[in-house]
């Protein structure tokens, strides 16, 4: 009979030739050798069925209604790595799950025979909270390997961090708002969190699942770093290891999203594209508001004449920076995905600096010189820039203008014009006939070392 060779808890059989001699040994123990090296099957993530509830809870950190004791129950926490606690270390971490048709649902007792050492520093919304004990809640509604997913951070004193990973190795976006609804409270040998999610502002792309999560935990007074994930992990944000949430399609979430962008967000003419998954009939509007006031709304008729990826063109103005965009897809009445950011980090001027003040010139060439916009045009109202130079005696020296769509504009010196010495540009920029913004500029021309004057 050939030998058998366990592996990764398989049985493989190898079939070895019956060879006569003490010289070819070898060959058998080279054939033991190869089966410890066939690749073995990835993990398979373990699978919760997600438990539904008619009642929902009072979200007040107690955590004694009845759909509690339904709810889907994960209570084997383990430290980062695989191993289980030291038994003079061993804590309870017990996390309950449920959800209705509106909201995700996540309670959590947290034994701690040191309560009166939690460490709770950070209490404004979205600090670094991930630094205190806490729980972290992940949820990512798309397949494995899309990868984007929602994190929230929630230590003792009910601060809460979110923020929305938008792919593998992207940069959070810390202007995402959850709206979750957050309790927590502090006992004399634990502390417990009680939290309300709403489902439409999870980045729903999987309507009818399944989705995949995470809840971990930070021990501060122990240092250790506790996972619910049976699978070994040495981080909390392996998303391939992520538990299985099965059961969504009873939530009866009409549609999902994919491919949303918003772009890079200027003032002016801006647009929002997305792909719907599921059934697009059921997308009845769409909004996009800035700090509660409708910049664009979009019915039945206007999103049907699109055709696979929707676009959705806003504007945005001066005077919204730092406020919050929402984008609201509608069936009927419900919302059913609203996606958010913050206009944070937008120039306060719509004419940049240029990007050099100082430039070399040729006989016979001219120089550019390049000017920040810092807004976009449309086809239907473009942006124009018109210029003025003069000389340190006041004497205009070249005038000029140019079309662009935004970002950035370019102005050419032609040398017939000029000679070395200090100008001022005087820049103004137009839109639809009218003037939005307008600069002075001053530069100074250097003839090419490495050129003659003729």
């Amino acid at each position: 009979m050939p030998p058998n060779v366990s592996r990764n808890g398989e049985l493989v059989r190898l079939v070895v030739p019956r060879l006569r001699g003490p010289g070819n040994a070898w060959l058998l123990v080279a054939a033991l050798a190869l089966a410890c090296l066939l690749p073995r099957p990835a993990a398979a993530a373990e699978s919760y069925a997600l438990a539904v509830t008619a009642q929902a809870p009072v979200i007040d950190g107690n955590l004694d209604e009845a759909c509690w004791t339904a709810a889907t129950v994960l209570d084997r926490f383990v430290l980062l790595g695989g191993a289980e606690l030291p038994p003079d270390e061993r804590v309870g971490t017990r996390a309950m799950l449920t959800a209705d048709s509106a909201n995700l649902y996540l309670g959590v007792v947290c034994e701690e025979p040191f309560a009166e050492r939690l460490s709770m520093r950070h209490t404004q919304r979205d600090s670094d909270v991930w630094q205190d004990d806490d729980i972290e809640f992940m949820v990512m509604p798309c397949a494995q390997g899309v990868d984007r997913y929602v994190q929230l951070c929630i230590n003792p004193a009910g601060a809460l961090m979110d923020g929305y990973l938008p792919g593998r190795a992207a940069k959070m976006d810390k202007g995402y708002d959850s709206e979750a609804e957050i309790k927590t409270r502090v006992g004399a040998k634990e502390w417990t969190l009680e939290l309300r999610l709403p489902l439409a502002n999870l980045p729903v792309q999987s309507f009818q699942g399944p989705w995949y999560f995470h809840v971990a935990r930070a021990r501060r007074t122990t240092s250790q770093y506790l996972t619910s994930l049976q699978t070994s992990v040495s981080g909390f944000h392996e998303t391939n290891a992520f538990a299985e949430l099965t059961g969504i399609e009873k939530l009866n979430i009409p549609f999902g999203v994919k491919d949303f962008t918003l772009g890079d967000i200027m003032y002016g003419a801006n647009a929002c594209t997305l792909a719907v998954e599921g059934d697009k009939q059921r997308l009845s509007s769409a909004e996009i508001e800035i700090d509660g006031q409708k910049r664009a709304i979009f019915d039945a008729p206007a999103l049907a004449i699109q055709t696979g990826t929707l676009k959705l063109e806003f504007n945005v103005v001066p005077g919204d920076q730092g406020k919050t965009l929402n984008v609201r897809l509608l069936d009927g009445a419900t919302l059913v995905q609203r996606r958010s950011t913050v206009l944070g980090n937008m120039p306060v001027d719509l004419l940049g600096k240029p990007t050099k003040s100082v430039l070399y010139f040729s006989p016979n060439e001219f120089v550019e010189l390049e000017l920040p916009v810092n807004v976009l045009g449309s086809q239907k109202e473009p942006l124009k820039v018109t210029w003025t130079a003069s000389d340190d005696q006041g004497g205009v020296t070249g005038s000029g203008e140019t079309v662009t769509t935004g970002k950035s504009a370019r102005i050419r010196l032609y040398w017939q014009k000029w000679r070395p010495g200090a100008y001022k540009i005087d820049v103004k920029l137009c839109q639809g006939g009218k003037e939005i913004a307008s600069r002075t500029h001053a530069i100074r021309l250097i003839l090419n070392p490495w050129e003659e004057m003729r």
